[in-house]
């Protein structure tokens, strides 16, 4: 998924709903995001409270992001985001 169609999707979420990543194991929330070889790559960890949608747009609503795909960590390797879905307040993108 591109960075400009996660945030179109995500523009349509109450703001305050917490970002999390959806593995097999567990949920892990989103706290930050790092830029790599023309990537966005979405930053977890397992200690932290996960970024609010409204956190998450601001960090994400650069134009030099738009055409970027988004991954996350997954057991040691990069895996594409490929869409989300919502589940008690809370954005689990996977």
């Amino acid at each position: 998924m591109r960075t400009i169609d996660l945030i179109l999707l995500l523009n349509d979420f109450k703001k305050n709903n917490r970002i999390f990543v959806e593995t097999a194991d567990k949920n892990l929330p989103v706290v930050d995001i790092e830029i790599i070889d023309d990537e966005v790559i979405l930053k977890t960890a397992t200690n932290l409270h996960g970024l609010k949608n409204w956190e998450f747009l601001v960090l994400l609503n650069k134009k030099e992001y738009y055409e970027m795909p988004v991954f996350f960590n997954n057991k040691n390797s990069h895996q594409q985001l490929f869409g989300f879905r919502v589940a008690n307040d809370c954005l689990l993108l996977g």
